[in-house]
């Protein structure tokens, strides 16, 4: 079938969508990559939880009352609240595990019941579709909390000729998180003996959900071509690597940025705006950060700046370590916000308070003050073990604060880094080192210090060609819909259990 020229129906299933309540990069996209396509219009619906944080978006929505079977050991009275989230239709499912404050977990371990509320969110999304008569083309689900969705539809809806034509895809942002949950869950949530092994579902003796999944998404995606190529490989395969390089495709597409929220020529959270790294707002932006900081006002001395999860999966174990090294010798400023883990926020403490003139380190997250550092900054420091497709580096680069990155996933997807011989001094927008050492990053770190130090029009060059980039929805857009499109033209992936 061929639906290239047609309009699409797409049933999108998240866990966190950006406006209602968000985590990480999966929110972000669950909002732009439905908005963009109904814009260019197709008809989608996202499905999330009716979190108990969020009642207030959902609560005035028209409630429809659902019977759910989940399995022949579970069912339960669920209701779907339809509405409108900045005019993306938006369907809210209630039930009681969705009313704790938490969204995973209890800010110390995840819910021993995730697998049955995640399980709750996929099944219901499709019996959604069905009691509205709202036949999808495609039911895209997203990272393990909308995985069960691939396998229902392939197995409990097998027979059903609602769904004779629709097909899944499955986006990876993170596939480093798998929704492991204790074997006994398995006949709750509907997945059959047979499918409790090792090629599917079982894994060490436990359920893996995004695991099972890959058996039975007829298209997997992940959002940065360079994501794909690691997650076949044994290094970045986050231990299922053999059934990401078993999959017939797998697709990478770089998320786009929102930039209606990140243009520093018309950014509310900004006092100066600026449309090239020489416009005087620039510099201003930089004394502002600096003052509000409680730092030394100096456009001389380069200011480096970090926003991020505390986490080892960001690098801050790399991180802090050559910092403590970096501010014996060097002048530099340096802006850390984030938080996680508490020992990683116990030594940025330690750091600032050995360094209170250079260092500043502000343990959370406050959206203002998050633009205010990349408009602020001279560069960006982002040394993640890997990094799916990441966003601050693609924010940076359009505020003109020079990213130094690891080359790894969207990282190397999306910066230029700077050449050994400095010969690419045209198309660099940023530096980048290979290995996860902190001997590495310290050296390219002292290599981005001694540009901006000694050579200022290299400097100049490179933040001109970084603030020209644009990764734009429009784009991506093209290549999500040339995937559902091939999807639908291929027959269903097929199993040899079903």
């Amino acid at each position: 079938m061929s639906k290239s020229s047609q309009p699409l129906k797409i049933l999108f299933i998240a866990s966190e969508v950006e406006g209602l309540i968000k985590t990480g990069g999966l929110a972000d996209v669950a909002y732009a990559l439905p908005k963009t396509l109904i814009s260019l219009g197709h008809d989608v619906r996202i499905v999330m939880p009716a979190y108990e944080t969020t009642k207030t978006h959902w609560e005035s929505w028209p409630s429809t009352q659902l019977h759910l079977e989940l399995s022949a050991f579970y069912d339960c009275e669920i209701s779907f609240r339809a509405g409108q989230h900045d005019s993306i239709p938006t369907i809210a499912i209630e039930h009681p595990t969705f009313k704790r404050l938490g969204i995973y977990d209890d800010g110390q371990h995840g819910y021993d019941d995730n697998i049955l509320r995640f399980s709750i969110l996929s099944k219901a999304a499709l019996h959604y579709a069905k009691s509205e008569q709202w036949q999808p083309d495609i039911v895209h689900g997203n990272d393990w909390q909308s995985a069960m969705a691939m396998f229902y539809l392939a197995e409990h809806f097998k027979g059903d000729d609602f769904f004779k034509d629709t097909r899944s895809v499955l986006t990876l942002h993170n596939a480093a998180y798998q929704g492991h949950a204790q074997a006994h869950w398995h006949q709750t949530v509907g997945i059959h003996e047979r499918f409790y092994q090792q090629e599917d579902f079982e894994d060490h003796g436990q359920i893996n959900l995004l695991k099972g999944a890959l058996s039975f998404a007829d298209t997997v995606s992940t959002v940065s071509p360079g994501y794909a190529a690691e997650l076949i490989t044994p290094e970045g395969g986050h231990g299922l690597h053999f059934k990401f390089s078993a999959l017939p495709q797998l697709t990478g597409i770089l998320n786009g940025c929102d930039y209606s929220q990140w243009d520093p020529e018309q950014d509310s959270h900004l006092n100066h705006h600026y449309a090239t790294p020489t416009d005087p707002g620039k510099s201003a932006n930089k004394a502002n950060l600096q003052k509000e900081l409680g730092l030394e006002e100096s456009s001389e001395t380069p200011l480096l700046v970090a926003i991020c999860r505390l986490t080892d999966q960001k690098g801050i174990h790399l991180l802090i370590p050559m910092l403590w090294n970096l501010l014996q010798f060097s002048k530099c400023q340096v802006a850390i916000l984030g938080s996680g883990d508490k020992k990683l926020a116990d030594e940025l403490d330690r750091l600032q308070h050995r360094y209170p003139d250079q260092v500043r380190f502000i343990n959370g997250y406050n959206v203002g003050l998050s633009h205010r550092m990349e408009a602020g900054g001279d560069a960006f420091l982002m040394p993640s073990i890997f990094e799916p497709c990441g966003l601050n580096q693609i924010y940076s680069l359009r505020y003109g604060t020079l990213p130094l990155v690891r080359s790894t996933g969207g990282l190397k997807d999306s910066v230029t880094p700077l050449s050994a011989a400095q010969r690419n001094v045209k198309s660099a927008t940023g530096f980048c080192f290979e290995e996860p050492t902190e001997q590495a990053l310290l050296k390219e770190t002292m290599r981005l210090l001694n540009v901006y130090h000694e050579k200022p029009m290299l400097w100049q060059q490179m933040q001109t060609n970084a603030m020209a980039q644009r990764f734009l929805w429009s784009k991506s857009v093209k290549h999500y819909i040339k995937m559902y499109c091939d999807t639908l033209a291929k027959p269903k992936r097929s199993h040899p259990l079903i």
